[in-house]
């Protein structure tokens, strides 16, 4: 399962700067966090806007869905073989004469 929220110390190591850095780039907006008591939480999206607008590149890898099932190549075997299917849709619909 993958993190969503970072607290201020947690997005400072995964950027690799101080927190204090990151709490001037709240206050000034660049970064958009949520205050929770004297705290602040950031979403892993904000995270990504935030270090793409300062030059960096691919913060996070792309996550892939747990709960899509990998293709087999069983599957992708009979497919290839399988016969072309007629069309559905406006193609398969003739006009009368």
């Amino acid at each position: 399962m993958q993190k969503t929220t970072f607290t201020l110390a947690e997005a400072a190591d995964v950027l690799s700067c101080h927190k204090e850095t990151l709490r001037r780039a709240i206050q000034s907006g660049d970064l958009r966090a949520a205050r929770l008591g004297r705290e602040y939480r950031i979403s892993r999206a904000d995270l990504q806007v935030f270090w793409t607008a300062q030059g960096g590149g691919e913060l996070f890898m792309p996550e892939q869905m747990p709960d899509a099932p990998l293709p087999d190549k069983t599957t992708e075997a009979r497919e290839a073989t399988a016969k072309p299917r007629k069309p559905a849709g406006p193609e398969q619909l003739t006009l009368p004469t």
